[in-house]
């Protein structure tokens, strides 16, 4: 029962740790800010033979933590609120993994004085 019990905890503890890493290559990158000035340009792709997207694409100058400054392009469904403050998460494989408005008291001094 003992040498099941630990094979059970340790083939859990693989599992996750792989599930983490996984997630961690896939989805988690670098913290990157910006301010939206500019309405998207509407676009349309095609996804499957019957499934058509529509939304809205965006090339933004954004700052990191620092300050360092790169462009990025992005994609929404609809048309971002102007003025409105994103923080992106920028991944080196995958591009924007994911983006959330938040206030202007959460953008680092560093990135809002570059705005």
């Amino acid at each position: 029962m003992k040498k099941i019990l630990a094979g059970l905890i340790a083939f859990l503890l693989i599992t996750g740790a792989t599930t983490y890493s996984w997630y961690k290559i896939s989805y988690a990158g670098t913290s990157c800010y910006v301010q939206i000035n500019n309405d998207g340009k509407k676009t349309i792709e095609k996804v499957h033979e019957n499934n058509v997207w529509h939304g809205f694409s965006y090339k933004e100058k954004v700052h990191e933590k620092s300050g360092k400054e790169k462009v990025l392009e992005f994609t929404s469904t609809h048309n971002l609120r102007k003025q409105a403050y994103l923080k992106l998460t920028y991944n080196k494989g995958k591009g924007v993994t994911n983006w959330e408005e938040i206030k202007k008291s959460e953008v680092p001094k560093k990135a809002l004085d570059n705005f």
